[in-house]
């Protein structure tokens, strides 16, 4: 397996592109509800899989909310494409060798125990799904998991939503689930977690439908409607002006 490791220098190289990358992508990205985490605790993150951008979302909740070490599994194959990734906290994992998956797991649990206020990412559906394939599916691996970690240590679910509404580029809405302790979580069903986290995205959804946005953690670029509006109220001023 490729193991992580966390360089300042990557981390502000990266740091600038993925700010650039993200604001002109997305019109912006919200954070639904105020979530809290203890510092000197360290937390399992579980976020679902539904877009290309998501390692990258958890990266911008670094930035703003976290502010700590952050560190994510990706599948080997891919990380031995991005061999740079490795080098700002992220490591493989080979799903189709049992001796890797077991390593991979080791090295996640050593992870989160070496340091009092890390956070380790994994995506537990494995695999790149829409969001309307339904119910929400976790591979078995997340159970051995918690049944191995220190009892300590935080388990929180994330739900992502991508969403396009009234500007050209989509908005991206985060809601976190109810902080967890390992202990607690450790022998739950599989079938549990995976109905937890539909209803975290049900919940999420509603909210957006409702008109909810939440706090804005990065704005970005102004996009083709905005523009014309504010051309319209330009426009609009002159013409005021000139009568």
């Amino acid at each position: 397996m490729i193991k992580a490791r966390i360089s300042p220098f990557h981390e502000m190289i990266f740091k600038a592109y993925i700010l650039r990358l993200m604001k002109r992508n997305f019109n912006g990205i919200y954070l639904v509800g105020e979530p809290f985490f203890p510092k000197e605790q360290s937390l399992l993150l579980l976020p679902n899989h539904s877009t290309w951008w998501d390692g990258f979302i958890v990266f911008i909740l670094k930035i703003y909310l976290f502010h700590r070490p952050v560190y994510l599994m990706m599948l080997e194959e891919q990380l031995r494409r991005n061999r740079f990734f490795s080098h700002i906290g992220v490591y493989s994992i080979n799903p189709k060798s049992l001796l890797g998956n077991r390593e991979s797991l080791q090295y996640t649990i050593e992870l989160l125990s070496s340091q009092q206020n890390s956070i380790v990412c994994l995506f537990p559906q494995g695999e790149l799904l829409p969001w309307s394939v339904q119910p929400i599916q976790y591979k078995r691996g997340l159970e051995l998991l918690l049944k191995k970690l220190p009892p300590d240590i935080s388990v929180c679910q994330l739900a992502i939503r991508c969403e396009y509404l009234a500007a050209q580029r989509a908005d991206i809405f985060i809601q976190l689930g109810p902080l967890q302790s390992a202990e607690e979580c450790s022998g739950r069903p599989r079938e549990i977690w995976e109905r937890n986290h539909q209803q975290l995205l049900s919940e999420l959804s509603f909210k957006i439908a409702s008109g909810e946005k939440g706090r804005l953690l990065l704005a970005g670029k102004r996009s083709i409607n905005e523009s014309f509006e504010l051309l319209r109220s330009k426009l609009g001023l002159i013409h005021e002006r000139n009568q």
